[in-house]
């Protein structure tokens, strides 16, 4: 709710400009019930995504100031039973290492994307369900929330291989016993497989290296489609703006509200950043005399509408909302590389290995990333919140 002193203030102002007061208040995110602490687990498909930051960026920016911690754990060519992840010491086993990778973050909120496999052979699927099982057992306690990522499908438009459709059924298979895994064990079943179908096969561009391998706007695509299965209602970017009855949603008009030439000068600070910055928000300003209204940000032309227009809303992209959802995407890659190199160091097996004994002692030096990661964490959540915008609306 704003403070009385900024709805007067603004009230005050444009009357003696062109239209009367607003004030705002903020529509809250339907939040998850526990989302602080988070390992995303899985195949090539969650690897991958560090490179890129689209599905941190995305559930950051949705619900800024939740996430303490986000964790990549994906390992290229993995499975539910850990098994790409025997490489450098036996015992313990493959399926140990993953446990112990997972415990090591703590997590309250474990996102899993298994089943890239399942796609060439009809007898994994068995072993695929009578694993995620062992998994989930050990994994799914003392509260922890569980989110399951069915397998995605492969784009018949990019991909080497002839037989697609036949690697896709199998791979349907895997998102309805994924399904049916989830059900049982009471987690969020996020089905990846429907809802990027068309998304394939519809978009101009190819989502899809190699019919399998995501390309950067493919994630973008899945960082959405993960959101809105993490959500229970879509994220609230509209900035409603009512300068007759002094209203407003979507955020908080600032104290420092002036006058301008044939206008007003303002700060908003908004509810969130949109998940997708280069498509902006929807702006609607009702309230406007008649005419034609100029809404400028940060020293750039908007938007250039007639009161009618804005009153049913006019999209703009903020350049300055673009560029801190890259300084945000940016970071978070930096923060992956980080991990990647403490959890996944390159001479591992000399480490922490069989060959420890050798070089070990320098082991100790995996824990001096922890300053550099925890300083990453904290540029992240300070960018992952919405900043004032400055805008200008000038009636022509």
């Amino acid at each position: 709710m704003l403070k009385a002193s900024r709805c007067a203030g603004l009230a005050m102002l444009v009357l003696a400009t062109w239209a009367p007061a607003s004030a705002g208040q903020p529509r809250e995110a339907a939040l998850p019930q526990v989302l602080e602490r988070v390992a995303f687990v899985g195949d090539g498909f969650v690897e991958r995504s560090q490179q890129n930051g689209y599905v941190e960026a995305v559930l950051r920016t949705r619900w800024p100031g939740e996430i303490a911690s986000f964790r990549n754990l994906g390992w290229s060519g993995d499975t539910v039973r850990g098994e790409a992840r025997d490489h450098y010491t036996n015992p313990p086993g493959p399926f140990e290492h993953l446990l112990e990778q997972v415990r090591s973050v703590r997590p309250t909120t474990i996102v899993f994307g298994y089943g890239r496999d399942l796609a060439f052979e009809d007898s994994l699927l068995s072993s695929f369900v009578d694993g995620y099982h062992q998994l989930l057992d050990s994994l799914v306690v003392g509260g922890v929330r569980c989110v399951l990522l069915s397998p995605l499908p492969h784009d018949a438009r990019t991909s080497p291989n002839p037989g697609v459709d036949e690697l896709n059924t199998r791979l349907a298979r895997g998102r309805d016993a994924a399904a049916g895994v989830a059900r049982q064990y009471g987690c969020t079943f996020i089905d990846l497989y429907t809802m990027m179908t068309p998304v394939l096969s519809d978009n101009m561009k190819s989502l899809t290296e190699d019919g399998v391998q995501l390309t950067t706007e493919g994630y973008r695509q899945v960082a959405g489609i993960i959101e809105s299965g993490l959500a229970e209602t879509s994220r609230e970017t509209d900035l409603r703006i009512d300068l007759d009855g002094g209203r407003s949603t979507g955020g908080e008009i600032e104290d420092n509200v002036e006058r301008v030439r044939g206008g007003m000068r303002f700060s908003f600070s908004a509810a969130v950043l949109p998940g997708d910055s280069r498509k902006g928000r929807l702006v609607r300003l009702s309230g406007l005399p008649p005419g034609t209204h100029e809404l400028h940000a940060g020293g750039n032309l908007l938007a250039t509408a007639s009161s009618v227009e804005w009153g049913k809303g006019v999209r703009v992209a903020i350049p300055s909302e673009i560029e801190q959802f890259e300084a945000l995407r940016r970071a978070i890659v930096e923060k992956n590389h980080l991990y990647f190199r403490q959890y996944r160091p390159h001479n591992e097996t000399y480490l922490v290995g069989f060959r420890r004994y050798e070089q070990g002692q320098h082991a100790a030096e995996l824990v001096q990333l922890d300053p550099l990661i925890d300083e990453k964490e904290n540029e992240i959540g300070r960018l992952s919140a919405p900043r004032p915008v400055r805008f200008t609306l000038i009636r022509q």
